[in-house]
C-alpha cells in the first residue's frame, strides 16, 4: 500500500493505493516544512477523520511532493514528520516542482511550470529536476502567476488607466474603495490578497485590454524563466496550476508567439502522480 500527496501551503491532496490498486482520495490542511514542523505534521495526520481513511500502519510507501521542500534540511523536517505517523514506510519527500513534472511529462524529458497563485518552472530529464531559474516570490517576482496578473490590474487602476467601463466595473466589485484595498495588501498575506484581484482578470478575459494584460504576464513569464533553459525550442512546456488551467487558451496562444511548444495543462497533479508512481 502506498501514499502519493500533492501539498501546498494551504491543502494537501492525499491518494491512497491499496494492495488491489483501488485509489481513494482524501484532504488536510497544507503541510509546508516552512511554518510546520513534525510536530504539527504528526498532529494533523493523527487526527481521526484522516486515521479513519487511511490505515497509516499499513502503508509502505509514502510520496510527499510539497511547496516548501526545496532543499534537504526542509525535506528531512518533513520526512521526520511523516515517519512519526507512518511508521511502517519507506517515505520520499521531493519539491512540488518535481510533482508538477512528474505529473505532467512522466518520464519524457520537458520543461515543466506551476501558475497559480505564485509561478515557478524548471527542466527536467524524465526523472529529475535539472536546472530551475531561481522563483523570486511575490515581491520580486511570481511571473505569470496569480499575483502577477493582480499586480498588474491594481496597476492599471490606481495609476488611471482601467478602460472607463472596466473601472466602473471595479469599483462596484471592489467598494472598500481605494485606501481600504492599499491596507488590506500592503498588509499580512500579501501575495493571497493581491492575487485575489487576477479574479477581475478572468472575468474580463475577453476585452481587449485585459486580454492585454494577460498576455503580457504570460510573456514575461516565457522570456524570463521558460527561454533560460537549454534547449527549450524543442521541448515541449508543461503547466499545473489554476491560472494555468482557467487561461489554457491565452497561455497556449502567448507561448506560440513567443515560439514555446505547449503540451499538458492541468489544474492538480495528484490523479497524474498516482499514475506516474502506478506504473
Amino acid at each position: 500500500m502506498k501514499i502519493i500527496v500533492d501539498s501546498g501551503s494551504t491543502k494537501a491532496d492525499w491518494a491512497f493505493i491499496n494492495q488491489d490498486g483501488f485509489v481513494t482520495y482524501t484532504h488536510t490542511m497544507g503541510l509546508n516544512p516552512y511554518f510546520h514542523g513534525p510536530e504539527k505534521v504528526e498532529a494533523e495526520l493523527s487526527k481521526k477523520a484522516f486515521t479513519d481513511a487511511v490505515p497509516v500502519l499499513e502503508i509502505k510507501e509514502v510520496y510527499f511532493y510539497g511547496a516548501g521542500c526545496p532543499d534537504e534540511f526542509y525535506c528531512s523536517k518533513m520526512a521526520d514528520g511523516l515517519k512519526r505517523v507512518f511508521k511502517n514506510a519507506k517515505i520520499e519527500v521531493h519539491h512540488d516542482l518535481l510533482g508538477a513534472a512528474r505529473a505532467t511529462c512522466g518520464r519524457k524529458p520537458g520543461i515543466a511550470g506551476i501558475l497559480g497563485t505564485g509561478s515557478n518552472s524548471c527542466l527536467y530529464d524524465g526523472s529529475n529536476v535539472t536546472d530551475n531559474v531561481t522563483a523570486l516570490a511575490h515581491v520580486l517576482g511570481d511571473e505569470g502567476g496569480g499575483v502577477h496578473l493582480g499586480k498588474l490590474i491594481l496597476q492599471a487602476y490606481y495609476y488611471r488607466e482601467l478602460p472607463s467601463e472596466l473601472e466602473d466595473d471595479f469599483n462596484r466589485s471592489y467598494p472598500e474603495g481605494k485606501d481600504a484595498i492599499i491596507h488590506r495588501i500592503y498588509g499580512e498575506g500579501q501575495n493571497v490578497h493581491i492575487a485575489s484581484f487576477a479574479q477581475f482578470a478572468i472575468r474580463h478575459r475577453e476585452h481587449l485590454f485585459i486580454n492585454s494584460l494577460i498576455k503580457k504576464a504570460f510573456r514575461e513569464y516565457a522570456n524570463r524563466h521558460l527561454k533560460k533553459y537549454r534547449n527549450w525550442q524543442e521541448l515541449e512546456v508543461n503547466l499545473v496550476g489554476s491560472i494555468a488551467d482557467i487561461l489554457s487558451d491565452e497561455v497556449r496562444s502567448t507561448f506560440a508567439e513567443e515560439g514555446l511548444k505547449t503540451g499538458v495543462i492541468i489544474r492538480k497533479p495528484i490523479e497524474k502522480l498516482v499514475e506516474f508512481h502506478s506504473n
